[in-house]
C-alpha cells in the first residue's frame, strides 16, 4: 500500500511506532552495548583530570589537602614516586593500590617505562591476580620478560578488568621530576546490564502500548473533524447546498470549516440566483418570440394585416431579443475582463443629454416624463462608452419601475473634487432585506417577475462591474411607497478644455 493512501490514524501510530523503536534502539545502544565503554570512557576522564589537577599543583603548600580531597571517595589512591623509586607522597587506602607491593627499584624501572612513553601511561589489571615486582636484572629486557605489564600498550576492550592505574611525570620548579600514580576502581556492570536490559524490553512494551493509545487518541483528535468535512464536502458535490460543516479541535481545522460555510451559502445562493435568471431570461426570450411569431403568421394568413404598425411591433420585439442577448454578452466581457477601459476625458453632463435624448419617443407616446437638473458641466476622465452604459441602464431601471406616476429625475451635483449622478424614481421602493442583493447578476426580486418596460432587466449587474472597473462609489437609497435614487460618484477633471 502506498504512503499517500493510508489513513491519518495508520500514519499516526506509523509515525510513533517508528519513534518508539528509534529511541529503544538508542537506550539500548547506550545502556547495553556501549555502557562499558562510555564508562570505562569517563572513568579515564575523570583519573586523567585528578592527574592533570595534581600536575598543576606539585609545588602547591596545599597539595596534600588536595590530594587528601581527590582519594576522599575510598575507591582511589595516589602515589608520588621520585625517579629513583622513592615514594614521596600518598593517599588513600584502596587495597589493590599497583604500588603498595612494590619495591623502589620496581618503581624507578616503571618510571622510566612511563618517561618512556611520552610521561603517561594507562593500565588495566585484575585486582586479584596481580604479582609484585622482583629487583631489577642487569639484563636487558628483564623486566619486561618477567612483568610484561610494564610493556603493555594502551588498553583494548578485552583487556579491561577491574582496576586502572594512571601514571603520569610532572616537572617540579627545582628541575626534578615526579611520576603521578593513581589507582581507581572499575566496578563490574555486567548485573547493571542484565537489569538494563530487563528495563530496556520492558519499556520498549510500555512505549508500543503507549504508542497505540497515543494514536487512537490523536486519531480522533485530529482525523475525526477532518472525515467529517470530508463528509460534508461529498454531500456539498451532490449539490447540497445546506450542508453545514462543523469543524472542530484545532484552529486550522477551525478555519476551513468556517470557510467552507461561507462557500456552500455562496454556491446555494448562485445556484438559486442562477434558476432565477433561467426562468427571467426564459420569461423575457419568449414574450418577443411570442409575439414575433404570433403577428407573423396573422400577416402570412389575414389579408390586409401586412400594415407598417404590424411589422413596426415585429421589428421592436426582435430588436428587444437583440438587446437581451448583447446585455448577457457585455455582462459576460466586462465580468471576465475581456473589455478593457480606454478613458478618455469627456463631458458627463452632455453624455446624460445625449442619453434622454433617445428616450424622447417613449416620453411622448406612453407619457413618461423624464428631468434632468443640473447647473453646470462636468468633465471626467473615465471610459466615456462604458459610463454611457451605466446611464442608460441606469434610466432603464428607474423608467421599469417608477410606478403609477411615470417620472424619472436625473439630478447632477458638483463639489469640489467630485460629481455624483443621482437617478430618482418614484415607484414602490425596495424592502431593506433586498438592498444588498439588486446588483447581484442572477438577482430577481422576489416580487412576481414581469417585464421592463425598457431594457432587458440585467441593466443593474452591467453597472455594478462598470463602476467597480472604474474604482467608483455607487449605492442606492431607497424607502417603500416612495421610490428608489441609484447614484454614482466620479472623480472631476477640471482641466481647461482647447
Amino acid at each position: 500500500m502506498r504512503w499517500g493512501k493510508i489513513s491519518i490514524k495508520g500514519k499516526i501510530f506509523s509515525c510513533l511506532a517508528v519513534f518508539s523503536v528509534c529511541i529503544l534502539i538508542v537506550l539500548w545502544l547506550l545502556q547495553t552495548v556501549f555502557l562499558d565503554e562510555f564508562y570505562q570512557m569517563i572513568k579515564e576522564s575523570e583519573v586523567r583530570g585528578y592527574s592533570q589537577t595534581i600536575a598543576d599543583n606539585i609545588d602547591s603548600g596545599d597539595l596534600t589537602e588536595l590530594l587528601n580531597r581527590v582519594t576522599e571517595s575510598g575507591d582511589i589512591c595516589v602515589h608520588l614516586i621520585g625517579a629513583d623509586g622513592e615514594q614521596l607522597q600518598e593517599s588513600g587506602k584502596f587495597r589493590y593500590c599497583s604500588l603498595q607491593e612494590m619495591d623502589a627499584q620496581a618503581k624507578a624501572v616503571l618510571f622510566q617505562k612511563v618517561k618512556e612513553k611520552g610521561g603517561t601511561k594507562m593500565m588495566y589489571f585484575n585486582e586479584g591476580g596481580k604479582e609484585s615486582l622482583p629487583a631489577p636484572s642487569s639484563e636487558p629486557g628483564a623486566e619486561e620478560k618477567k612483568h610484561p605489564w610494564l610493556s603493555k600498550p594502551l588498553f583494548s576492550v578485552e583487556q579491561i578488568q577491574q582496576s586502572l592505574s594512571y601514571f603520569q611525570i610532572a616537572d617540579r620548579q627545582d628541575g626534578t621530576q615526579v611520576m603521578i600514580s593513581i589507582n581507581a576502581r572499575i566496578t563490574p556492570l555486567s548485573a547493571t546490564v542484565r537489569t538494563l536490559r530487563v528495563q530496556i524490553l520492558c519499556i520498549g512494551v510500555l512505549f508500543f502500548v503507549l504508542a497505540g493509545l497515543l494514536a487512537v487518541w490523536m486519531s480522533r483528535f485530529i482525523a475525526k473533524p477532518i472525515e467529517d468535512i470530508n463528509r460534508s464536502s461529498k454531500e456539498l458535490a451532490r449539490g447540497n447546498y445546506e450542508v453545514s460543516f462543523n469543524g472542530h479541535g484545532y484552529r486550522e481545522i477551525t478555519e476551513l470549516s468556517d470557510t467552507l460555510n461561507v462557500t456552500a451559502q455562496a454556491l446555494g445562493r448562485v445556484d438559486r440566483l442562477r434558476k432565477d435568471l433561467v426562468a427571467n431570461v426564459s420569461h423575457d426570450l419568449r414574450t418577443p418570440l411570442t409575439m414575433i411569431i404570433g403577428y407573423g403568421e396573422v400577416m402570412r394568413d389575414i389579408p390586409g394585416e401586412n400594415t407598417p404598425e404590424n411589422i413596426q411591433i415585429i421589428v421592436d420585439e426582435a430588436q428587444r431579443l437583440s438587446l437581451l442577448v448583447n446585455d448577457l454578452l457585455d455582462l459576460s466581457q466586462v465580468e471576465a475582463g475581456v473589455r478593457r477601459m480606454e478613458k478618455s476625458r469627456f463631458n458627463l453632463t452632455e453624455e446624460i443629454r445625449k442619453t434622454l435624448s433617445r428616450y424622447q419617443k417613449l416620453v411622448e407616446q406612453q407619457g413618461y416624463t423624464v428631468e434632468f437638473e443640473a447647473e453646470e458641466d462636468a468633465w471626467v476622465q473615465a471610459d466615456q462608452v462604458k459610463i454611457g452604459q451605466v446611464i442608460y441602464n441606469l434610466i432603464n431601471n428607474a423608467i421599469s419601475f417608477t410606478g403609477e406616476g411615470k417620472r424619472v429625475t436625473v439630478r447632477q451635483n458638483i463639489t469640489a473634487s467630485q460629481v455624483r449622478i443621482d437617478v430618482i424614481d418614484y415607484g414602490v421602493g425596495i424592502p431593506p432585506e433586498e438592498m444588498d442583493s439588486i446588483w447581484d447578476r442572477y438577482y430577481s426580486k422576489k416580487t412576481p417577475h414581469r417585464r421592463a418596460v425598457i431594457g432587458t432587466g440585467l441593466g443593474l449587474s452591467i453597472v455594478k462591474e462598470i463602476l467597480q472597473l472604474h474604482n467608483a462609489a455607487f449605492g442606492v437609497d431607497s424607502e417603500l411607497e416612495k421610490g428608489s435614487d441609484f447614484w454614482f460618484i466620479l472623480p472631476l477633471d477640471r482641466e481647461e478644455t482647447l
